[in-house]
């Protein structure tokens, strides 16, 4: 991939190489409503793809997955890809059912809120792609994210910082 598109764009880290995916077929791959269909080059095992939003050519935000893909090329269950404990894992999945239950009858309290925040945070970055990865997304784009957009997020956890200049005054 030689350079990020304007607008929505899912991509395929596949031989260290962002390859992209049209839309309608990861929608169809995500089973979101419409007949399920395998992606080309998607086989059994770990896979990283990347939502990337472009907007006015920058880099706006960047969506990472990680899947663990089944023999027939459907996505599997991961485990959280190790990043939870057995006991964790029942934790966070018991916090995350109060969470999005609607409506809400037993609210977090802040000790909860705190462990469900740390939990979430420790999958999260076990579904980044590898730094190398994250940085060719940002040689992709015509130019890196202002200082307020979401990529940063990913940009930053990846070890990629914001430099800034400073004149002298």
């Amino acid at each position: 991939m030689d350079q990020l598109d304007e607008g929505q764009q899912v991509l395929h880290l596949r031989d260290s190489v962002w390859h992209r995916i049209p839309w309608d077929s990861w929608l169809k791959f995500r089973d979101t409503g419409q007949a399920w269909a395998p992606l080309p080059h998607v086989g059994a095992g770990e896979h990283h793809f990347a939502v990337c939003i472009v907007e006015d050519g920058r880099l706006f935000n960047i969506i990472p997955h990680r899947y663990r893909i089944d023999g027939d090329g459907r996505i599997a269950d991961d485990r959280y890809f190790g990043a939870l404990s057995d006991d964790e894992i029942r934790q966070f999945e018991a916090l995350n059912r109060r969470h999005y239950e609607y409506p809400q009858t037993n609210p977090f309290t802040e000790a909860e809120e705190r462990a469900f925040d740390a939990l979430r945070d420790r999958i999260w970055r076990s579904w980044l792609p590898p730094a190398e990865a994250v940085r060719a997304l940002t040689l992709a784009a015509t130019a890196l994210p202002d200082e307020s957009d979401a990529a940063w997020h990913v940009l930053e956890a990846s070890g990629i910082m914001r430099v800034t200049s400073r004149t002298a005054s």
